[in-house]
């Protein structure tokens, strides 16, 4: 079963997510963006990583850069959910070639196909 780690320090978009995916993948939830890290620090793996741009503690562009630091290839898991770029970085980021990302809110067969696409590219990478 394909595993999605939810970064959202919003707990009811997080709950949402989660139970939208749930019956299809094992989903773990964080908070905050040091959390979603130290999970892999820790040595925990997921398949897809699902980061909110903006966080309580860093964002999705601090994620990706400490993800890329642990493994090259960690950054091409990540699919980021925003409600805006709020930053010039952050709209930067988002445009950046690779960037993987998506504008809430968005309905949950989007979502499901864009994980899709994400573990379809994870697959591949793997082989």
């Amino acid at each position: 079963m394909p595993r999605i780690l939810v970064v959202d320090d919003e707990p009811l978009v997080a709950l949402m997510i989660q139970r939208a995916l749930q019956d299809m993948h094992e989903v773990g939830v964080e908070h905050s963006a040091r959390g979603g890290v130290d999970r892999f620090v820790r040595g925990e793996r997921w398949d897809v990583i699902l980061a909110d741009l903006h966080l309580c503690d860093g964002d999705a562009i601090w994620i990706r850069d400490q993800l890329a630091r642990l493994d090259p290839g960690l950054p091409s898991r990540i699919l980021v959910l925003t409600g805006g770029a709020s930053t010039v970085a952050a709209s930067r980021f988002l445009a950046e070639p690779g960037v993987r990302w998506m504008q809430k809110p968005f309905r949950t067969a989007e979502l499901l196909a864009r994980v899709d696409e994400v573990l379809a590219e994870t697959r591949r990478n793997r082989s």
